[in-house]
């Protein structure tokens, strides 16, 4: 793997990977402890401000970096007051291991993000505070997002030492990406596939066909992701829907299922879809490839015939 030179890191490499973090914090206080945070500012690392509990995420692959969640105690309190049980909420070891288990969260939501680049996280680890200030060098081009939540502040510094190898650059002109529409009912879902893909296409993400068949007529997609299961059962029939309605006929469809029965993806490349994905095989490469495949226009029938045989 080649390297290029270390200035390339604090331009290149921090902000890249910083975004996925940004949004993996977002995402993790809306659905898991169901509260709001927003970005306040981001600053050097000299500047931000120091909370009382604090845990580090190693990172590796073509860079080494390291990401610290420091959050106030307060925060940590309300939170395990919230999600757990009042009357923990003052337990000192309690409040360190959710802090860290936040950390956690996390990282598997930016995980799912940074794949693509090559990167591994790894599991979060408890450190004092006063560590911060050793882990990041001046030459690591560190930074420190500031977020304010429903509960309280908290600040999530990110910075790479030394030199770099390749980074796979899935980063194109917004114009020449493809447009994806995501039908999911589950809103965390939907959540989950645009921080995906949203780095690769352009995507928008809806609860029905009827509010696809809206985006459709807005922005045109080049490819819709359908998930079939839904509390109302099977959505193969809405295939049918899509490939016939006038604004999406000539959409690529791909389809997901956790159901391993072959009536539903029968049913569903009957009616017109490209592709599926099980949910139980699932993976970003996967989707990715499935997606890339579509596009390609590569025959994949055969392959699910003899699948089913």
């Amino acid at each position: 793997m080649s390297l290029i030179p270390a200035t390339h890191t604090t331009e290149t490499l921090t902000r890249r990977f910083s975004d996925p973090v940004i949004n993996s914090v977002i995402d993790v206080f809306k659905y898991f402890v169901g509260t709001t945070a927003e970005l306040e500012k981001i600053v050097e690392v000299d500047e931000a401000p120091r909370f009382e509990k604090s845990s580090a995420i190693e990172v590796n692959g073509p860079g080494k970096g390291i990401v610290v969640v420091n959050v106030p105690r307060e925060l940590v309190s309300q939170a395990v007051s919230m999600l757990i049980d009042e009357e923990l909420a003052d337990d000192e070891h309690v409040l360190t291991d959710f802090a860290c288990e936040l950390s956690n969260m996390i990282a598997g939501q930016a995980k799912k993000a940074v794949d693509h680049m090559g990167f591994q996280l790894g599991h979060p680890t408890v450190i004092e505070t006063e560590q911060i200030d050793t882990l990041y060098p001046p030459e690591a081009g560190s930074r420190c997002g500031i977020f304010q939540t429903g509960i309280g502040p908290l600040a999530v510094y990110f910075g790479f030492v030394g030199q770099l190898g390749d980074i796979i650059d899935y980063e194109h002109e917004t114009a020449e990406r493809k447009r994806l529409i995501v039908i999911d009912q589950d809103e965390m879902n939907r959540a989950l596939f645009k921080g995906l893909l949203h780095e690769r296409y352009r995507v928008q993400t809806a609860a029905s066909i009827e509010e696809a068949f809206m985006e459709a007529a807005l922005n045109p997609p080049d490819l819709i992701l359908l998930d079939l299961d839904g509390a109302e059962g099977n959505h193969a029939e809405s295939v049918k829907y899509i490939k016939e309605s006038p604004l999406t006929r000539g959409v690529e469809v791909l389809v997901m299922t956790s159901n391993r029965s072959t009536t539903s993806i029968i049913q569903a490349f009957n009616h017109g879809a490209s592709d599926y994905i099980l949910k139980s095989d699932f993976t970003k490469q996967i989707l990715v490839g499935k997606i890339e495949r579509a596009f390609g226009r590569i025959p994949v029938v055969k392959e699910v015939v003899s699948t089913i045989n």
